[in-house]
C-alpha cells in the first residue's frame, strides 16, 4: 500500500511504488547502509595502500607542516618494483579455466565442448588483461572485482532472421572496485555463496535526468534527500545495479518405481526433501524508485560479479570478529614511512652545508676578488689575501678560512638500508643477489631457485586469482546452456590459437569440414566443475618438442636402429618441426610416403564416404518403409504402383553407383598397395642379399680364424721341440 505524507507534517512524501517495490526499496536502503558502513574500514585501508603505491606515503597533515617550515617532504619509493615482480609473474604464466565432466549426462565430449566455448569467449573478451587488471588491484589494494555479462552478437537492424537474437557471454573489467558493495556475510572461500551486491555510479542530477527521463522522480528536493540519506546529494546521485539472489523452494518425490516428480498425483512416496532453488534478480534503483529490472531470473544460480581477494584475516573488535583484507603492500608501509623520512632527513642535513666555501675578514679579498670569487671553479697557482684596514700593528692576521662540514649520510644509508630489509619482509620478498653472487652461480638452475623463491612469498596471492577464475568458469558454464541454447554457427578458439568453423544444436549429424566423419554439438543443461589449469602454454610446448627434437636429431647416428629407420626418424622430426611446404618436400625426399600415406589417406575417405552412403541408405530405406506402412490395408492403384517402382527403380540405382564408387576406390587402394608391396619386397630383397654377403665374410672369417690358430699351434709345437733336444758338450776353452 503507497504511503504519502502531508507537508504539514514536515515528513517526506514516497515515490508511487506498488507494497512490493516498496519492501524491495528498504531493503535496498538498509543494505545499502549496513554494507557500506562495514566496508567502510576495508575502504579506507586500501585507499592507503594506494596512496603508498602512488608515491605519496605522507598525510596531508605532515605534508603541509613540513611545506610550511621550508624541509624536504619526498620519498623514495621502494614497493612498485617488488608489485611489478607479483602481478608480472601472473601476467606471464598464464592460467586457463579447466572443464571437467561431472553431473549426470555430462562426459569428455560435453566437457570439452564448453571448455572450447570459455576460451573462446575469454578470447573474445580480452580475457587475460581483465584477470591480470584485477589481480594487480589485489595486490595493490587487497581487493577487486570482474563481471560476466551479455551482448548481442549483432546490433544491424537491416537483418531480419533469428540471429539478430544471439548473444554472447563476454567478460568484463570493473575499473574501480571501490564501486561496489558485496555481500559482507558471505563465509564461501570464493565468496561464491553472496546473497546480494551492490555496483554503484555515482552521476550529477542532470546526466540523471537525461538517462532516465521516464523516472518518477526527477527533481531530487529535500524530502527525497530525507528518504535516501546517502543516495542523494547537492549535485549528483547515486545510481546502483543491486543484485539479488531469491531462495524458492520447490518440493521434490520419489516414487517406488525410482521416478523422481514434482508432485506425486496420489502414487506411493518413498521419500520427499524440499530442494532450495537460487534464482539471481538485478534491479537499477537511485534508492527512491525502481530505474530498471530484469524480466526473467538471470542465468546460473550465482552473482555474476566475480571478486578476487588477498589475504583475508578475522580480527577481534570489541567482542566481535571483523574481516581484514590485506594487500601486498599493507605491512610494508611502515618501513616504507621510514624510508622516507629517513630521506628527507637525509636532504634536509645535506641542505645545512654552508654554501659559502671561504669565509675571511673584511678587506683580505681586494686585491684578488676576482680569482677569489671563481676559486671554486678554476684553479690557480697561488691566491693572495690582504690586510684588513684598521688591523692591530703588528699582528698577522689568520688566512681566510673555509668552514668544514661533513653531513652524516653513511649513518643514513645504513637506517634505509635495514628500512628496504624490513619492506621486503613484510612483502615476503627474498633479496635480490648481487652482481657478485650471479656471476658466482653460472647455473641456470640456481637462478631458477631464487625465481622461486621470491614467487612463494607473495603466492597466496595467487591463489586468491586462481579461486577467482575458477568462480568465473563456474558462473560461465552455467551461462552457456540459457546463451548457446539455439542453433547456430561459431567459430571455436582451440588450444594451438587457431579456429575451427561449428555448428550447436543442430537435430542430426553433419560432417565435419576437415576430416568429413559426422559429428554433432549440443548445449546441454549438465553440469561441470571447473578447475585451473597451470600447464605449459601451446607455445611453452612447442618450444620443449621442438628441443627435443633437436637432440633427436642430433643423437639419430648413435641409435641402435636400421638406415631405414632412421631416415623415417629424420622425415617424422621435420615435420613435427611445422617448416611448411619445403619442410614436407625434404620429409618426402628422405622417407617417401607415396603408397602408405596416400593409401591410408584414400582408405579413411572412402570409409568416411561409405559411411555417409550408409547414413543417405538408412534414411531413404525408412522413409520408403515408412511409405509402404501408411499405403498398407489401401487399394494401390496404377499411379501409387509406379511411384513405388520408381522409387525402388531410383533406390537400386543409387546403390548401384555406391558399389561402383566403392569398387573403384578400392581397386584404386589395392593397385597403390601392389606397389607399396613390391617396394617392400624390393627392400627385402636387398637386406636378403646383405644379410647373405654378411653370412659369407662370417664364414670366411671363421676359417681364416681356424687356419692362424693351426699355425699359431704347429709354432707352439715346433718351439717345444726345440727347447727338449740336448745341448751339446762345451768345449775346454769355454
Amino acid at each position: 500500500m503507497d504511503t504519502a505524507y502531508n507537508d504539514s507534517d514536515r515528513r517526506p512524501s514516497r515515490a508511487t511504488v506498488s507494497e512490493a517495490d516498496q519492501d524491495l526499496l528498504d531493503e535496498i536502503r538498509d543494505r545499502y547502509k549496513q554494507w557500506d558502513s562495514e566496508w567502510s574500514r576495508i575502504r579506507d585501508e586500501r585507499n592507503t595502500d594506494i596512496r603508498y603505491i602512488c608515491g605519496n606515503p605522507w598525510t596531508d597533515r605532515d605534508r603541509k607542516a613540513r611545506e610550511d617550515a621550508g624541509r624536504p617532504c619526498i620519498n623514495h619509493d621502494e614497493l612498485n618494483q617488488y608489485v611489478h615482480q607479483c602481478v608480472n609473474g601472473v601476467r606471464q604464466n598464464k592460467r586457463g579455466i579447466k572443464v571437467d565432466p561431472k553431473g549426470e549426462g555430462s562426459n569428455d565430449q560435453t566437457a570439452l565442448l564448453r571448455q572450447d566455448l570459455i576460451r573462446t569467449i575469454e578470447n573474445d573478451s580480452n580475457g587475460p588483461s581483465v584477470y591480470a587488471k584485477a589481480y594487480q588491484d589485489v595486490v595493490e589494494g587487497s581487493y577487486a572485482f570482474f563481471r560476466i555479462s551479455r551482448r548481442y552478437v549483432c546490433n544491424d537492424a537491416n537483418i531480419n532472421s533469428p540471429s539478430i537474437f544471439d548473444q554472447e557471454i563476454v567478460i568484463k573489467p570493473i575499473a574501480n572496485p571501490n564501486s561496489v558493495l558485496f555481500d559482507p556475510r558471505c563465509k564461501e572461500p570464493d565468496w561464491s555463496d553472496a546473497r546480494g551486491c551492490f555496483v554503484i555510479e555515482r552521476i550529477s542530477k542532470k546526466e540523471f535526468r537525461r538517462r532516465w527521463p521516464k523516472a518518477e522522480v526527477t527533481d531530487f528536493d529535500w524530502q527525497h534527500t530525507q528518504i535516501a540519506t546517502d543516495w542523494i546529494m547537492q549535485d549528483d546521485v547515486i545510481v546502483a545495479e543491486y543484485w539479488r539472489v531469491e531462495v524458492k523452494e520447490t518440493q521434490k518425490y520419489e516414487l517406488e518405481s525410482g521416478e523422481i516428480v514434482d508432485s506425486p498425483k496420489g502414487q506411493r512416496v518413498v521419500r520427499k526433501r524440499k530442494v532450495p532453488v537460487n534464482q539471481v534478480m538485478q534491479y537499477v534503483t537511485n534508492g527512491i524508485e525502481i530505474l530498471e529490472r530484469s524480466e526473467e531470473p538471470e542465468p546460473g544460480a550465482i552473482i555474476p560479479i566475480i571478486p578476487m581477494i588477498g589475504l583475508e584475516r578475522y580480527v577481534d573488535d570489541g567482542g566481535f570478529s571483523r574481516r581484514v583484507l590485506f594487500s601486498l603492500v599493507r605491512l610494508a608501509r611502515d618501513p616504507q614511512m621510514s624510508l622516507a623520512y629517513l630521506n628527507s632527513q637525509e636532504m634536509e642535513e645535506a641542505g645545512l652545508s654552508p654554501k659559502t666555501p671561504f669565509i675571511g675578514y673584511k678587506g683580505q679579498f681586494d686585491s684578488s676578488r676576482e680569482q677569489w670569487a671563481t676559486v671554486t671553479k678554476q684553479p690557480y697557482a697561488f691566491l693572495e689575501s690582504d690586510i684588513p684596514d684598521n688591523w692591530p700593528a703588528g699582528q698577522i692576521p689568520p688566512l681566510p678560512t673555509r668552514v668544514p662540514f661533513t653531513p652524516n649520510f653513511q649513518s643514513y644509508e645504513v637506517a634505509k638500508d635495514s628500512c628496504r630489509r624490513a619492506i621486503q619482509a613484510a612483502m615476503g620478498i627474498t633479496p635480490l643477489p648481487t652482481a657478485a653472487q650471479r656471476n658466482n652461480e653460472k647455473s641456470g638452475i640456481a637462478l631458477q631457485r631464487i625465481e622461486t623463491l621470491e614467487a612463494i612469498g607473495s603466492y597466496h596471492f595467487v591463489d586468491g586469482y586462481d579461486r577467482a577464475l575458477r568462480l568465473a568458469g563456474k558462473v560461465i558454464d552455467q551461462w552457456i546452456p540459457s546463451v548457446y541454447g539455439r542453433q547456430r554457427t561459431l567459430q571455436i578458439r582451440k588450444p594451438d590459437d587457431s579456429y575451427r568453423q561449428i555448428q550447436l544444436n543442430t537435430e542430426e549429424p553433419y560432417p565435419d569440414v576437415k576430416t568429413g566423419e559426422p559429428v554433432q554439438y549440443p548445449v546441454e543443461q549438465v553440469d561441470h566443475s571447473t578447475t585451473i589449469s597451470t600447464a605449459p602454454s601451446y607455445a611453452s610446448q612447442r618450444e620443449a618438442v621442438s628441443d627435443f627434437l633437436d637432440g633427436l636429431i642430433g643423437q639419430l647416428p648413435n641409435l641402435p636402429i636400421a638406415p631405414p629407420q632412421a631416415a623415417k626418424l629424420l622425415a617424422l622430426a621435420i615435420q613435427m618441426k611445422d617448416m611448411g611446404p619445403k619442410g614436407d618436400q625434404m620429409a618426402e625426399i628422405i622417407s617417401p610416403t607415396d603408397g602408405q600415406d596416400q593409401g591410408q589417406m584414400q582408405l579413411q575417405q572412402a570409409q568416411a564416404q561409405s559411411q555417409m552412403q550408409q547414413m543417405q541408405i538408412q534414411q531413404l530405406s525408412a522413409a520408403l518403409q515408412q511409405v509402404l506402412i501408411q499405403q498398407q490395408g489401401k487399394v494401390i492403384d496404377n499411379e501409387y504402383k509406379i511411384a513405388i517402382e520408381q522409387m525402388k527403380a531410383d533406390t537400386n540405382e543409387f546403390l548401384q553407383k555406391m558399389k561402383s564408387d566403392t569398387q573403384i576406390a578400392v581397386a584404386e587402394i589395392g593397385t597403390k598397395s601392389q606397389l607399396l608391396n613390391e617396394r617392400i619386397a624390393a627392400i627385402d630383397e636387398v637386406e636378403k642379399q646383405g644379410r647373405e654377403h654378411l653370412q659369407e665374410h662370417a664364414i670366411q672369417q671363421q676359417e681364416h680364424d681356424h687356419e692362424i690358430e693351426v699355425l699359431r699351434h704347429e709354432y707352439l709345437n715346433q718351439a717345444l721341440e726345440a727347447a727338449n733336444q740336448p745341448k751339446p758338450p762345451e768345449s775346454p776353452q769355454q
